[in-house]
C-alpha cells in the first residue's frame, strides 16, 4: 500500500468502533438479545486477525511470539479491561502485515472487529462514546507510530 493509502486506511479502521457504537444507540432494541453474538463474533474476529497476522509472517520467531501472546491474553482475560491493548496489539498486527499481501485481509478483520466493539460499548451511556473514541485514537497512533517504525 502507498503512504495516503495507507493512512487512509488507519483513519477507517480507527473509526470502527464510533461507527459501531452510532450503529448501537440507533438499535438499543436489539442489542440485549443479540449481545452474546456481539462478543462471540469479536472473538472471533480477533482470533481471525491474529491468524491473518500469523500467516502473514510465517516461520519469524518474533511474529509468532507477538500474535499467540496477544491471542492468549484477550481469550484469557476480560476484553472490556484490556481494551486498550486489544487495540494497541490489533495495531502491531495491521502495521506488521501492511505491507504483505494479506494486508486487505487484515484490514478486513480489524475493522469488522470495530464494529462489535463499538456495539458493545454503546449499552454504557456516559463512558460508551469516550471508550469508542479512545479506542480508536489508541488504535490510529499505535498503528500510525508502528507503520512507519518498521
Amino acid at each position: 500500500m502507498g503512504t495516503m493509502t495507507e493512512i487512509g486506511v488507519l483513519v477507517l479502521l480507527s473509526l470502527s468502533p464510533f461507527i459501531g457504537y452510532v450503529l448501537g444507540r440507533s438499535a438499543q432494541e436489539e442489542l440485549k438479545p443479540g449481545m452474546k453474538w456481539f462478543l462471540l463474533s469479536k472473538r472471533v474476529l480477533f482470533t481471525a486477525a491474529i491468524a491473518v497476522f500469523l500467516y502473514a509472517h510465517k516461520w519469524m520467531l518474533w511474529p509468532m511470539v507477538i500474535g499467540l501472546t496477544a491471542l492468549f491474553a484477550y481469550l484469557a482475560f476480560k476484553p472490556f479491561r484490556i481494551w486498550w491493548l486489544v487495540q494497541a496489539e490489533l495495531a502491531i498486527a495491521f502495521a506488521l502485515t501492511a505491507r504483505t499481501p494479506l494486508a486487505f485481509l487484515a484490514t478486513a478483520a480489524v475493522f469488522l472487529y470495530g464494529l462489535p466493539t463499538g456495539t458493545a460499548l454503546a449499552q454504557k451511556n456516559k463512558t460508551g462514546l469516550l471508550k469508542a473514541l479512545l479506542a480508536g485514537a489508541v488504535f490510529f497512533v499505535v498503528a500510525l507510530s508502528a507503520v512507519y517504525l518498521l
